[in-house]
């Protein structure tokens, strides 16, 4: 009975404490007398009015039997720390794990004690409210019961400034939109107008729980078989399987609360505390069962800091990306894809061995984005050395493979019960946001007595061509010398571009390199291997029976935006979008010629020269004409930690939890998924967090960039607070790819200082060629650039004209000048000249007022500078 496996059943019973929720609102029929039987057993009483409320806990009841039945067995084999139900019903055994979910609103045993007060802290609320809710009525605070109410959206909420013109103050009554009530896919992500979606009679609002609830029972069967036997495993899987369907289906949905958490993750939130709780608990020596129990009820041990919160940071990542040798820009696209890839992995693998080491499941990493992570551990002494040996390997590990260019922090924080509940919460976050800034300036704990000073190292085959900082052990051919490191990196982004699932192993285990791409690399203790048919990673059940396959991870994209996630495995959103060549491409392979990028291979990914020539375009001759140039593009959420330490007013640990899985979505999942259906040939270098860096041709990266700033908006239910600003760079494709990140850099740092006419409007913007646009002022740009196309079709005017009108937005913006007010005089005559000496007497008078109006007074006149962007985009074009 290992600590691991009773961990990941106290999870398991935490997870889904508010099962019936879903069954409750979905309404299949339980048969009436069963269903009055779990009322009367597992519902809260109403003290003095008589009945029962939280009906939902009878259904949790009821309904985890069809969850356990694809389960690993709870029946015949080991059910710790919960009681054996082999020689009676669920129902008769207090402790039963079925009982330790459904109790949690009227506990008795200190299991269901550790379930109830791990779904309060979780929630904020620091106890029972006991007269609010037999006073309140069925209804969330936006009016609908618990059946018709849908997820109301955490980012509507958000404020950062008092005035912000957006209206009346916001409350749940006024709220605008809510979340679909479907599978988790990449269009279901975005929220959508209350007013004609959320039902107003219970009969409609039923039918669609009920689609999702029989699409989640039979979800559960895709769990492969041979995985139920090792906890960690299975669960990791079924915590994706629920994140699935239960992340759009509100948690608190009656008694006058604000359907803003989704059932997902409020019960993810509740896992890692109830975890946390029982393990502290089974370390006190001398346990007084009794004693605790009266201690929960009476909250006298709320401030007792039961909870270590563990977080990690990867530093150096953008470094350690866009290293440069010899030989990168061969190998560009597969080295960025493989590096950002193995950033990801880092941070996973360091997160596994933090859990491994404290025997702790996969529901207690809450937290797992853009190479950050937290943890809920107990605060033990035994847990407290465990994670400081643990941050010790990490270090060792770092130091030895990466010389110190890369690493990852790890810090702790103490925390108790009462460090979660209503304004206590944001002082606990502010905490965690300063440990982990110190744990960026102490990186490896270099002063202390055990860092090494000087590296011991040999060189046996010089420097690293791939990465000059690293030195080489191999040698293929004349300038061919690389690292293991770097020959990981390029297998990953060979695999990639067709492997669907990762295989995490222990470092002995046998992943059968005939049929995984295995990375030679040993990863802080584990194998790492990639598998592509689901027939391949079926073939490694022995390993998950034996429990050496510790992880089994699905990194697809989706097929399209409406195509669910959920494929029988644990997912991690750590995949980016690559390129590959259509029939099209195949067929219009002379717009490579000129970029010497003749290969169209379907089986491969395409370089970085070939995403430089997608943007031309034949001319009536067949001569392919435009720009080779690549788009270079990195953007970033504007003021991303106010948004999470004072954008709502009362946030929640589960709340929290939810805004940070929300806005990773957006990045990690629609994007990609975006970009494949939408936007085929931009590489998403990296995307997720509240970051992205991309790479595409030229001019469709621009228009790109533009639908994701419009998408985020609607992704955010149309909040002016929350936005992102972008940085472009174009160059051509051989440009190092260092040189890129740094322009692009420098390109977002100045879209995010320009200086705004107001603090509403301040960042929000992209930068291109230099000049600032704020995003709303993006498409009149586009609209500019489309009407000089048409008027130099219509007039055709030549290139001097065109060219010429960049002089005069020179003399416009040169306000020290004293003939800077002359541009108006300069562009008259030039224009007038033009149409005088180039065009039928018929059509002048036209042709001026139109060119007048689009270059002068729109153009120039009102964009200034930023109208350098549709004249420098038409030359692209053009050459």
């Amino acid at each position: 009975m290992t600590p691991l496996n009773q961990s990941c059943r106290v999870a398991f019973a935490a997870l889904l404490h508010d099962l019936g929720k879903f069954a409750e609102r979905a309404a299949p029929d339980p048969g009436r007398e069963r269903l009055d039987a779990h009322i009367t057993n597992d519902a809260k009483r109403n003290d003095g009015e008589g009945g029962h409320s939280h009906g939902h806990a009878a259904y949790t009841a009821l309904f985890m039997e069809k969850v356990e039945e694809s389960a690993p067995d709870l029946v015949r084999g080991c059910g710790a720390p919960f009681a054996s139900r082999q020689n009676g019903e669920s129902g008769d055994i207090a402790d039963a794990l079925v009982n330790a979910a459904a109790m949690h609103r009227r506990p008795e045993t200190l299991l269901q004690w550790i379930i109830a007060t791990a779904a309060r802290a979780a929630s904020g609320s620091g106890r029972e409210k006991s007269g609010h809710h037999n006073a309140a009525k069925d209804k969330t605070e936006t009016g609908r019961n618990h059946c018709q109410a849908r997820q109301s959206t955490l980012f509507e909420q958000v404020r950062l400034t008092e005035a912000t013109g957006n209206g009346p103050a916001i409350t749940p009554a006024n709220l605008q939109y809510c979340y679909p009530l479907k599978p988790l896919a990449p269009e279901n992500l975005f929220p959508v107008k209350r007013a004609g979606y959320e039902p107003r009679q219970d009969a409609p609002a039923q039918r669609e729980y009920r689609a999702l609830w029989d699409a989640f029972i039979g979800a559960l069967r895709d769990i492969p078989s041979s995985h139920r036997q090792q906890w960690p495993l299975w669960l990791d899987h079924f915590d994706t399987l629920w994140q699935s369907f239960a992340h759009a289906i509100p948690a608190a949905a009656a008694f006058g609360a604000g359907p803003e958490v989704s059932l997902y993750d409020h019960g993810k939130a509740t896992a890692a505390l109830a975890v946390a709780l029982w393990r502290w608990h089974i370390a006190q020596a001398g346990l007084n069962e009794a004693e605790a129990i009266r201690q929960y009820e009476e909250r006298a041990d709320w401030d007792i800091p039961k909870f270590l919160l563990v977080q990690g940071d990867f530093f150096g990542i953008q470094e350690f990306i866009f290293s440069e040798g010899a030989e990168t820009n061969k190998n560009a696209a597969k080295l960025l894809r493989g590096r950002s890839f193995q950033v990801s992995l880092f941070t996973e693998l360091a997160a596994l061995k933090i859990l491994e080491a404290c025997e702790l499941p996969s529901t207690s990493q809450i937290i797992n984005a853009a190479g950050k992570f937290l943890i809920v551990a107990p605060n033990t002494a035994e847990i407290r050395e465990k994670i400081a040996a643990a941050r010790r390997e990490l270090d060792r590990w770092f130091l030895e493979n990466t010389f110190g260019l890369v690493g990852l922090g790890v810090v702790d924080q103490e925390a108790s019960c009462n460090d979660f509940v209503e304004k206590r919460f944001g002082n606990l976050l502010e905490t965690l946001f300063g440990v982990l800034e110190y744990a960026k300036l102490a990186r490896f704990d270099l002063t202390g007595n055990d860092a090494p000073k000087v590296f011991q190292t040999e060189y046996p085959c010089g420097i690293c061509q791939y990465s000059s900082r690293l030195p080489a052990d191999k040698a293929e051919g004349e300038n061919k010398a690389s690292s293991r490191l770097s020959r990981d990196q390029i297998e990953i982004g060979k695999a990639l571009a067709h492997q669907d699932r990762l295989l995490v192993v222990r470092d002995k285990a046998d992943l059968r390199a005939g049929s995984a791409v295995i990375l030679e690399t040993p990863i802080l203790g584990y194998r790492v291997g990639f598998t592509g048919t689901e027939e391949i990673t079926g073939g490694f059940g022995e390993l998950a029976q034996s429990g050496q396959l510790l992880r089994c991870w699905d990194f697809s994209l989706p097929g399209n935006l409406q195509d669910t996630l959920w494929h029988g495995y644990a997912r991690r959103y750590i995949n980016a979008h690559v390129p590959h060549f259509s029939a099209f491409d195949q067929q219009t392979s002379g717009k490579y010629r000129e970029a010497e990028a003749d290969d169209t291979d379907p089986r491969a990914p395409k370089t970085f020269n070939h995403l430089a020539c997608e943007d031309r375009v034949q001319d009536g001759n067949g001569k392919w004409m435009g720009q080779i140039a690549l788009a270079t593009l990195k953007g970033d959420v504007d003021n991303l930690g106010r948004i999470f330490r004072r954008g709502l007013p009362q946030i929640t640990f589960a709340g929290m939890a939810a805004l940070s899985r929300q806005m990773n979505a957006f990045f990690a999942i629609w994007l990609p998924a975006y970009c494949k259906e939408k936007y085929p040939n931009t590489y998403t270098v990296f995307a997720g967090g509240d970051d992205f860096f991309l790479i595409g041709p030229w001019h469709s990266t621009q228009e790109l960039a533009a639908k994701m700033a419009g998408e985020f908006k609607r992704f955010v239910a149309e909040n002016k607070e929350i936005h992102f600003s972008a940085g472009f760079v174009l160059t051509k494709p051989g440009h190092p790819v260092r040189a890129l990140a740094e322009q692009a850099e420098s390109a977002l740092e100045m879209a995010k200082n320009h200086q705004a006419d107001s603090a509403a409007n301040a960042k929000n913007a992209v930068c291109l060629y230099g000049e600032i646009v704020p995003w709303p002022k993006w498409e009149i740009l586009a609209g500019l650039e489309r009407e000089v196309h048409d008027l130099a079709g219509a007039y055709k005017l030549s290139t001097g004209y065109i060219y010429g009108l960049l002089s005069l937005i020179d003399l416009a913006c040169d306000k020290n000048r004293t003939e800077s007010a002359m541009w108006r005089s300069h562009f008259v005559y030039r224009t007038r000249r033009y149409v005088v000496d180039k065009l039928r007497q018929e059509a002048r008078a036209t042709a001026h007022a139109r060119l007048a109006d689009a270059f002068g007074e729109r153009g120039i006149a009102q964009q200034q500078g930023r109208f350098r962007i549709p004249l420098f985009n038409f030359f692209y074009s053009k050459r």
